[in-house]
Order: structure tokens, then C-alpha cells, then sequence
């Protein structure tokens, strides 16, 4: 199944998503072998790009054994130090759907999901046992400033979507919600952080760029990326 739509990371172009079958529950060891081809998963399904014009979005994961973050991640991950994490499997809440809503609309104001957020943050929190999903919940007095949907498969831990508190940019919530992943990432013992797509000429996208080593799933196969952080 596959879909065409604008492009969301290079306007001028027109995206062409290829589908697992929206009918049928994604299992875990299926959903391993697509995020080991360059998958990602949205809700029930996994997709992937496959535009007939354009290659630029790359599937990218770290080698968590071998990250080791830059003199800014580790500024990043002392200034957040006071916050705590529980990880719990996915569940709707609302501060996290308020969370969800106010992120979507001061960070996506123009891509239509601020438009949805109720019912996007709801398919979000649906069931995906089959999956084995979790959600790391980064609190501050019990407080929730960050969110992490994360999913567990044999390949490696699959960061699905992070959203947090846009007004506290000195923490870096975003950057830190990724060490952390890569953190959990080691203590679970997985050996790949799957970090989704990256577009080297979208400056949404350019923050993955830091994480090094980072490796592409290119021509097939997944290789090293040159990539100067």
C-alpha cells in the first residue's frame, strides 16, 4: 500500500509512502525485520519513503556502545540531572495530552497536526502490546516535561516520538530525551537508538547530525555515515 502526499521536510517535493497493512496487527518480530529495512512506525503501521524522485530521507540508528556525546550533549545531560524518569507502558493522561497539544502547536504550527492533536495524542496511546512499547516520563515535582514514546524489538530500541515543554529551551529536552534513550538503550541491552529519518537539507532534521557514530540504512544495507557534528 502506498500513499502520495507533500513532502513534510523538502516542500518542493512530493512524498510517497509505502505501507504495511493498515488491516493487520504489527507484530513484533515483523516490525523488527521493517525497521531493519528502513521502516518506522506511525500509530498501526509501519512505513517507509520511497519516492520516485527523490532519496533523501535516510533511516538512521547509533550504536549506543560506541556514542560519545560532545562537550554540548554533556553540558545537556548535567543541566537535567534534577529531573527523574519513569518508564511505564503507553496510557492516556491528561497533562501528557496537554503536553502533547501545546508542542504540537508552538513547534508545528503550520503542518496541520496542531489541528489534531486530541486525536493524534489518542492514537499515540492506543494499544501496542504486540509491539512492546514504552513511554519515558522525564518529571520535575512530579511534573512531566518530556514524553518519549519508545518501542522495544529484538534490533534495538525504535524512538517513535519525543514532545516537552517548548519554554524550557536552555535544558535541551529534546536532546536529552535522546541521551537518555541511548541510555536505556545500554541498560536493556539493545545494541541500536533507531532514530527515524534523517534529510541533510531539512534544518528540522539537522540535530541527528550530532549524534555520532550515526549509521544510514543506504542502498539496501546499513553503512557508517560521514557526517561532520
Amino acid at each position: 500500500m502506498s500513499t502520495l502526499q507533500t513532502c513534510p521536510y523538502l516542500p518542493e517535493q512530493e512524498e510517497l509512502l509505502v505501507l504495511s497493512d493498515p488491516r493487520a496487527v504489527l507484530e513484533r518480530g515483523e516490525y523488527d525485520q521493517l525497521l531493519q529495512n528502513g521502516f518506522r512506525r506511525n500509530g498501526p503501521v509501519a512505513y517507509r519513503p520511497m519516492c520516485p524522485q527523490c532519496d533523501a530521507c535516510i533511516s538512521v540508528r547509533i550504536p549506543v556502545d560506541q556514542f560519545q556525546p560532545d562537550r554540548g550533549q554533556k553540558r545537556t545531560w548535567a543541566r537535567n540531572q534534577d529531573l527523574s524518569l519513569r518508564v511505564a507502558r503507553p496510557y492516556r493522561n491528561a497533562q501528557h495530552a496537554r503536553l502533547f497539544a501545546d508542542y504540537q502547536r508552538l513547534r508545528h504550527p503550520d503542518g496541520g497536526m496542531d489541528q489534531e492533536a486530541e486525536r493524534l495524542y489518542a492514537e499515540m496511546m492506543a494499544d501496542t502490546s504486540a509491539v512492546d512499547s514504552r513511554l519515558l516520563i522525564f518529571e520535575k515535582d512530579d511534573e512531566p516535561l518530556a514524553v518519549a514514546l519508545v518501542d522495544q524489538v529484538d534490533c534495538g530500541l525504535s524512538a517513535v516520538y519525543t514532545f516537552y515543554r517548548t519554554d524550557l529551551a536552555k535544558r535541551g529536552l529534546g536532546i536529552f530525551a535522546i541521551l537518555s534513550q541511548i541510555e536505556w538503550a545500554r541498560s536493556q541491552g539493545f545494541p541500536y537508538l533507531y532514530l527515524g529519518y534523517w534529510v541533510a537539507e531539512s534544518p528540522k532534521m539537522d540535530y541527528k547530525r550530532r549524534f555520532s557514530p550515526l549509521e544510514g540504512f543506504v542502498a539496501g544495507a546499513w553503512r557508517p555515515l560521514s557526517i561532520h557534528r
